[in-house]
């Protein structure tokens, strides 16, 4: 019997276990997966030189994010060396026609939309209508997909953030970008009329000129408003980001911690399956030492099962967690960051060292020790 089929046949034997065993490792590769994207997202330089997101500053009040600034600050920030452009914000946690769909939404000033955003795309007169039109916005052509989405189509957002107001959107222009970026984007002064006028903003954003300057940029914008009612706090949209998930902890210490239970647990999972399974194979193992199989080969075959059995979980877990990473892509974190998590072929290499490292670890010691039993003890073993 070829040796390919007898592996085969023997994953197969008992096809719950392997079930069981296979579906234990798809749900831990998928969990492995989705931390490593997410601290791979966190770490990452910016997916393409069209991208400016390292460049881009957030400045919040410095007590806290959602009190609001006098928009006399943006002048302030404007004459700054260093700074290439600046807008207020509205960060608008939309709802869509219920409370469950929350949008990504920013209200900021049109004019500064595609100097922060250089790589979004859509046709020209979509952007001279969008530029025009105060009740105007644009969406991503993500989020016209998802929700079926044309240009020339009326779109109502409110927020519980700003006490149930809404905008009344007319979608002007839906854009590409490189990367997944699912924001919808209308004018700040829509919104600010809608609130009555209050001529404030929650979020500054700066665009430095340079990665050079924005240590010193950070802290002079700091150093401007020390002395004003409203101090600032300027950090990076990716510290801003850290910073709002270290509420709930050490963020790198939590995903390693995680990451490193799910291996121990697979492997004590995979280790027990594979040792019963060669318990139960008492006999049959020693037949085929009888019959002139040497150790190594006894191993190889019982490591092939293991692997076959952990491939097949990093193959199912590996394509959930590429489609989970595609879902959540577009959700923002930390009050701006909008979160792109990819798996891409490093995940796909380490899911196949991980299903490696999985059947090496949980069969050699039991595949050992049946190997190495007396052959006339084995041959009269019953079970």
């Amino acid at each position: 019997m070829p040796f390919a089929r007898l592996v085969v046949k023997n994953v197969l034997r008992n096809r719950r276990r392997s079930l069981l065993t296979a579906a234990s490792v798809a749900i831990s590769i998928l969990l492995l997966l989705i931390f490593w994207a997410v601290y791979r997202f966190l770490h990452a330089p910016p997916a393409s030189e069209s991208d400016r997101s390292h460049l881009s500053l957030v400045v919040t009040a410095r007590t806290s994010m959602i009190r609001p600034m006098p928009m006399s600050y943006r002048r302030r920030l404007e004459a700054l060396p260093g700074v290439l452009a600046v807008t207020q914000v509205f960060w608008f946690d939309g709802r869509y026609k219920n409370e469950d769909t929350v949008i990504a939404s920013l209200g900021l000033d049109p004019q500064r939309v595609f100097v922060f955003f250089p790589n979004w795309r859509l046709p020209a007169e979509q952007k001279d209508q969008f530029l025009r039109e105060k009740t105007s916005a644009i969406a991503s052509r993500h989020l016209a997909k998802k929700y079926g989405w044309k240009v020339g189509d009326r779109i109502y957002v409110s927020s519980p953030s700003y006490f149930g107001v809404g905008v009344d959107l007319l979608l002007r222009g839906i854009y590409d970008a490189d990367e997944s970026q699912s924001y919808i984007v209308f004018h700040w002064d829509y919104l600010n009329e809608a609130l009555r006028s209050p001529n404030v903003a929650l979020q500054f954003w700066v665009l430095a000129e340079n990665e050079e300057v924005i240590p010193g940029l950070m802290k002079h914008i700091d150093e401007e408003f020390r002395n004003e009612p409203v101090q600032t706090l300027t950090q990076t949209a990716k510290q801003l980001a850290l910073n709002f998930l270290s509420w709930f902890g050490n963020v790198k210490l939590i995903l390693a911690s995680v990451s490193g239970a799910v291996a121990f647990a697979v492997v004590l999972i995979v280790a027990n399956s594979m040792a019963m399974s060669i318990r139960e194979r008492t006999t049959e193992l020693a037949t085929l030492r009888a019959l002139g199989f040497g150790t190594r080969t006894l191993l190889t075959l019982l490591v092939a099962e293991s692997f076959a059995l952990a491939l097949a979980g990093a193959l199912v877990g590996s394509l959930g967690a590429w489609g989970l990473c595609r879902y959540i892509s577009g959700v923002t974190v930390g009050g701006g960051l909008l979160v792109n998590l990819e798996v891409g072929l490093p995940g796909a290499l380490l899911a196949l060292a991980a299903a490696l490292a999985i059947s090496l670890l949980s069969t050699l010691a039991p595949a050992l020790h049946a190997a190495r039993l007396n052959l006339a003890e084995a041959l009269r073993d019953v079970g």
